[in-house]
Parts: structure tokens; sequence; C-alpha cells
């Protein structure tokens, strides 16, 4: 009988439902903790590469010595085209930046069809009472021409200068058109300025974000 007695005492016992219970309850604290570090170590990546993109880009703005001083301006010579670009710079950051004609390009791009250097150097003609249109009649038809506010004479752009950067263009570009100008001293990082013609053309010059 005794035999029995043991027997009933192992079936009533219930060690083996509570370890299956702690086994259950650590299997779920493991599946919880490789959710929460796939989603920690997701987020460091993201991190990570964020910061990546942002030490990249200051990397490459702080060593452009050419920045865009203020809005760009279009000649809308129709309410659907454009055929003049000007662009104002400031040299930053620096004392000077060369850009003579021998010494920097301008590619352009518009649309489909691109040019690899249109620059025809400093243009020395530029006084305070001259409008945009007196330097657009300056600089020959599909090329680019560098003209400098308070211009010591020189073929650079000094910190105390402010140069115009003025675009005839060739071909009259559309509305909507995207518009990719890259300037590339010969010695500093090339400054790219890219924006799109606006739709809505009034007659003369409009701006747009530079």
């Amino acid at each position: 009988m005794n035999w029995k007695k043991t027997l009933m005492k192992l079936v009533k016992q219930k060690r083996a439902m509570v370890g299956l219970e702690a086994a259950i309850i650590l299997i779920a604290f493991v599946i919880i903790a490789g959710a929460f570090s796939f989603m920690v170590i997701n987020q460091g990546l993201f991190a990570t590469e964020r910061g990546k993109t942002v030490v990249q880009d200051s990397l490459r703005q702080a060593s452009t010595p050419l920045i865009v001083d203020g809005s760009i301006y279009l000649n809308a010579d129709s309410s659907t085209t454009i055929n003049a670009i000007v662009i104002p710079l400031r040299a930053y950051g620096v004392k000077y930046v060369a850009l003579g004609e021998d010494a920097t390009s301008v590619s352009l791009q518009v649309a489909g069809s691109a040019w690899p250097n249109v620059y025809e150097g400093i243009n020395g003609t530029f006084t305070t009472s001259d409008n945009f249109g007196d330097l657009v009649a300056n600089v020959t038809t599909g090329h680019a021409a560098l003209f400098i506010q308070n211009s010591n004479g020189d073929d650079s752009l000094d910190s105390n200068e402010k140069g115009f950067l003025v675009i005839s263009l060739s071909a009259s570009a559309n509305a909507r058109d995207h518009i990719v100008v890259e300037i590339k001293p010969e010695k500093a990082a090339p400054l790219t300025i890219d924006f799109y013609v606006p739709e809505s053309l009034p007659s003369g010059w409009i701006t747009v974000a530079g």
C-alpha cells in the first residue's frame, strides 16, 4: 500500500507545472528582449547613417568658399520662358576666391541639354548704376560672366566684394525646367546651384530661392 500512497503524492505535486510556467515566462521575456534589441540596433544604425550624412554635408559646405548671397534672378521674356539668370555670390570663410577665366569653369544644364563650360571670365564694366539688363547686354549669348561690385580690379572675388554671375541663355528655358549651374574654382570645391523655373512667369525679372 505504501507504493500507492507514494504514487498519489507524486501525482498531486505541482512542481512540474510551476517549472513549465516559468519556462513560458522566460521564453516570453527572451522574445520581448530580442524585439527590443532589434529596434534599438535599427534606430542606432539609422542615427549613425543620418549623422554620417550631416557630417558629409557639413564638410562639403565648409570646403566650398562660395555661397549664394540672396535670391536668384530670372528674366522672363514671355509668360512661359526665361532668357537670362543672375546668381549673387560671395566669398565665405576665405579672404578671396580666384575666379579668373583660366582658373574657373561654369557648367550649365537646362532640362535635357548640358554645356561643360560657359564661363568667359570677369567683366569689369559693372557700375553701381547698372541694372541686370545692362549686365546681360554685356554677356555673350550662351555664356556666363562674373560682375563684381566694389571690385579692386583683380581676377578674384574678395570677402568684402559681391559678385553677380550673369548667364545669357542661348535658348530660352521653359517654365518648370530644371536648371543646374556648377561653379568650379581651380583650387576649391565646386558650388552647385539647382532650381526649377517657376510655372507662373510674370514679365520681367523674378526671383527664386537660392
